[in-house]
C-alpha cells in the first residue's frame, strides 16, 4: 500500500511538472504564398493555471500592392492535458479589428474576416499530440498531421 502511495504520488507529481511547463505564452507563424497571394500568419497562446486560455490570431495577406496587415482574431476557451495530448476548446471568437488596409475593399475585408473567423468557429476543439514540450519549445502535431512549432 505504502508502495502505491508512493507510485501515486510520483506519477501526479510529474504529470504536474510537465503542465506545469505550459502555463505562460507561446507563439508561432507561418508563411505561406498561393497563386501570388502572400499569407503570414502569427499565433499568440497564453495558457493559464485555471486552465483557461487566450489565444491572438494575426493575419497579414497581400497581393500585388493590396494588403491587409495584422487582421486580428481572438478567442478564448479551455484547455486540460492527459498524458502527451493537448485538448484546446474555443469558447469564444471575436475578429474586432484590422491594423491597416490598402487597395482592399470594405467587401473583400469582411469575407476575408469571416474566413479566419470561421475556421476557429466551425472546428472549436484542437486535440493535439505533445511531441515535445521544454521551458521554450512546444512542438505538435494536430490531427490534421500537421506539425506546429512554438516558443516562448
Amino acid at each position: 500500500m505504502k508502495y502505491g502511495m508512493v507510485f501515486l504520488w510520483l506519477t501526479l507529481w510529474v504529470f504536474g511538472a510537465e503542465e506545469g511547463l505550459l502555463y505562460g505564452e507561446w507563439h508561432t507563424q507561418n508563411h505561406s504564398i498561393n497563386r501570388g497571394t502572400q499569407t503570414l500568419e502569427k499565433e499568440y497562446l497564453r495558457f493559464k493555471a485555471d486552465h483557461t486560455f487566450t489565444i491572438l490570431f494575426l493575419v497579414t495577406v497581400q497581393k500585388g500592392a493590396a494588403y491587409v496587415k495584422d487582421l486580428r482574431i481572438e478567442g478564448t476557451g479551455l484547455w486540460k492535458t492527459r498524458g502527451d495530448t493537448l485538448v484546446v476548446v474555443l469558447k469564444e471568437v471575436k475578429v474586432p479589428v484590422a491594423g491597416e488596409v490598402y487597395g482592399i475593399s470594405q467587401v473583400s475585408l469582411e469575407k476575408m474576416a469571416k474566413t479566419f473567423h470561421d475556421r476557429f468557429k466551425y472546428d472549436p476543439i484542437r486535440i493535439l499530440h505533445i511531441e515535445t514540450l521544454t521551458q521554450t519549445t512546444l512542438a505538435t502535431e494536430n490531427s490534421y498531421g500537421q506539425h506546429i512549432r512554438y516558443h516562448r
